[in-house]
């Protein structure tokens, strides 16, 4: 039985049915995803499939596009990988199919065809890489990496609540809440800022007062409570503002400005 040569993916066989049983903490890999490979080649498909159990993957295969709905009623893939010479559809017409009935989803193509024309269509039709054969698995695993990290950002906006500057709304699964024009100037700096981070000095700009003045600490300290009731009223988790010692607040909910 065969698995690497240097880092090619050769030919090897393992069972396509069971999820990893212990992940790789690779430090490209955060978390595993539900990978399923379209590739007619048997062992190619089974190399690479080891290959993707072995990073912490969830990995399923099938020989032909029509397999697909076989294999996706109990298992929704977050990326699939394609070759572009399947025996009962092109590639390039079951990427644009996927990609069209899944926006979100990630999509690598893997073929001998080298040429820049064909690459412009496979990106074209919606690949979101382009990896020709022999496959180089650092290429790959960094390719599969980036898509990782590519939906869980998209799975976090969209649990983010959605501040609207022109109607001075938030909203989020709760539902929604007016604010006022203090209101949208704070936590609009506080998405915009580094690490989400406004210190005292900044809020007291933002506010149009002065930070030495005796009454600056309790008004800030009284619009970021209020702040902090509308935010928990559509659904942000608590703590969703939090002081930070002596230097100012730290917004911890993901918000999205529109």
């Amino acid at each position: 039985m065969l698995a690497m040569v240097g880092d090619r993916i050769v030919n090897v066989a393992i069972s396509t049915k069971l999820p990893p049983k212990k992940l790789n903490h690779n430090p490209m890999q955060h978390s595993a995803l539900k990978i399923l490979v379209v590739e007619d080649n048997d062992a190619l498909r089974e190399a690479m499939l080891a290959f993707l159990q072995q990073q912490g993957h969830y990995v399923r295969g099938v020989p032909m596009a029509e397999d697909i709905d076989d294999v996706t009623g109990g298992f929704i893939p977050d990326v699939y990988v394609i070759d572009l010479n399947l025996p009962d559809e092109d590639g390039l017409s079951l990427t644009l199919r996927l990609r069209a009935a899944q926006p979100n989803v990630g999509i690598v193509i893997t073929t001998a065809r080298a040429q820049i024309g064909d690459k412009v269509l496979g990106y074209e039709s919606g690949a979101d890489l382009y990896l020709t054969k022999p496959v180089d698995s650092r290429e790959l695993m960094a390719g599969v990496s980036a898509l990782g990290k590519r939906l869980r950002t998209l799975g976090q906006n969209h649990l983010a609540l959605l501040l609207d500057l022109d109607r001075m709304q938030l909203s989020g699964p709760d539902g929604k809440v007016e604010l006022t024009a203090s209101d949208v100037l704070v936590l609009s700096a506080f998405v915009r800022a580094p690490g989400k981070k406004l210190e005292r000095w900044q809020m007291a700009e933002i506010l149009g007062g002065n930070e030495a003045a005796p009454t600056q600490a309790s008004t800030m300290e009284m619009r970021i409570t209020r702040l902090r009731k509308k935010l928990a009223a559509v659904g942000a988790p608590s703590p969703n503002i939090k002081s930070l010692h002596k230097v100012g607040y730290a917004l911890c909910v993901p918000v999205v400005m529109q």
